[in-house]
């Protein structure tokens, strides 16, 4: 059972972020955190959302919310009302963040303010993590819910926004996304409806504004997947001593054979006997495209069987995750004889070729070349 946990402490966080600040820079803006006009107090306010025009909105097209592709989830809770005067009065929720008026004009007074009541009113909504991020839903419901789309080019239809808003003091968060390739997380938003000029920059506008446009602040991180390599031996020749396989990953950004190359690594899997082994390769870029190849198949082992064309590698915790390769290999009687000495080699990237070395190898950690493996001969 989760509790609603104490939040008293806040104020005095808030109090001591803010007490360093010059006096004067205080009374400032204090005095403009209201506009000279009342406030019309039967307007409504209206919020759209945008994303920003960058490199990242092109892979958020392909965002997976909670119930349909390319789907925002936007939670507004309304910290404060709005006054006539331009002022704001704690909404019942949210007294315990404890701010009377000269609070108010402490926290307006600069951005890291408003930073500090965004974590406080955070900390009363949701449990959060070390870092301060959700570490599951809200623990109270949000004063309005709203779904916005994200387009085939990445960007947020203007029509889908927030309207119909009472007047006040809101905080706004963005339920985290994600996309084949990256998860998204987005910076909570402190937004005033309505706002003026005068209030935020202290021009002489003083016209109270009733619709307004907020970028979202997203943040990009990759996700990661893994892949499974399957070996069968269907029969095996004890007098041989131990075969080794060994198999070439190679995951592209794309299929385009030109692409950049991801994920590069060596993997070898020995057997004593007939049967069944395999291999997992973790922490491979989520929707990279990945090919398995078996270059070295043993003394005396035919490959029966191996799988065909490349595979887009799953994000981890995803259905189809890891990605499963197969191969199948039989003893060939008719195969030149081996001998029973284990040798090693090094896979030279610069120059594709395997390279013997008599240093015990490790299992590469992804990074593109200098990875090594062990074969039998």
């Amino acid at each position: 059972m989760r509790t609603i946990k104490k939040s008293i402490p806040w104020k005095n966080r808030i109090l001591a972020a803010m007490s360093l600040l010059l006096l004067a820079a205080v009374l400032c803006n204090v005095s403009r955190a209201q506009a000279a006009e009342k406030v019309d107090m039967e307007q409504k306010g209206t919020l759209a959302l945008y994303l920003p025009e960058d490199d990242m909105v092109m892979d958020m097209a392909l965002i997976k919310g909670a119930d349909a592709a390319g789907e925002l989830k936007v939670h507004a809770w309304k910290l404060a009302d709005m006054l006539e005067t331009g002022k704001y009065e704690l909404s019942e929720e949210f007294r315990g963040l404890g701010l009377g008026e000269d609070a108010w004009g402490e926290v307006s007074a600069s951005e890291d303010g408003w930073r500090e009541l965004s974590r406080a009113a955070m900390d009363m909504i949701y449990e959060l993590d070390e870092d301060g991020n959700p570490v599951d839903g809200p623990m109270m419901p949000a004063t309005y819910d709203n779904t916005i789309h994200v387009a085939a080019d990445g960007t947020i239809a203007e029509a889908e926004t927030f309207s119909g808003m009472d007047l006040g003091l809101y905080l706004v968060v963005v339920d985290e996304a994600q996309s084949p390739g990256y998860a998204y997380s987005f910076t909570p938003m402190i937004v005033s409806l309505p706002w003026s000029e005068y209030q935020y920059e202290g021009t002489a506008d003083d016209t109270w504004q009733y619709a307004r446009e907020a970028f979202l602040k997203p943040a990009q991180q990759l996700r990661y997947g893994s892949i499974r390599i399957t070996k069968e031996l269907t029969d095996y020749n004890v007098s041989q001593g131990d075969v080794t396989f060994v198999f070439d990953v190679v995951a592209r950004e794309s299929e385009d054979p030109d692409s950049k190359i991801v994920y590069s690594n060596v993997v070898s899997l020995t057997f004593s006997a007939a049967g069944i082994q395999e291999a997992v390769l973790e922490h491979i870029p989520a929707g990279a495209v990945v090919t398995v190849t078996e270059v070295y198949s043993g003394a005396n082992c035919e490959l029966t069987d191996s799988p065909t064309g490349s595979r887009v590698v799953t994000a981890d915790g995803e259905e189809g995750s890891p990605i499963t390769f197969s191969f199948e290999n039989r003893y060939d009687e008719e195969a030149k004889s081996g001998y029973g000495v284990e040798n090693r080699f090094r896979y030279d990237t610069e120059r594709n070729t395997y390279q013997w070395t008599t240093d015990r190898p490790d299992i590469g950690d992804g990074a593109v070349g200098g990875n090594e493996t062990e074969a039998g001969e």
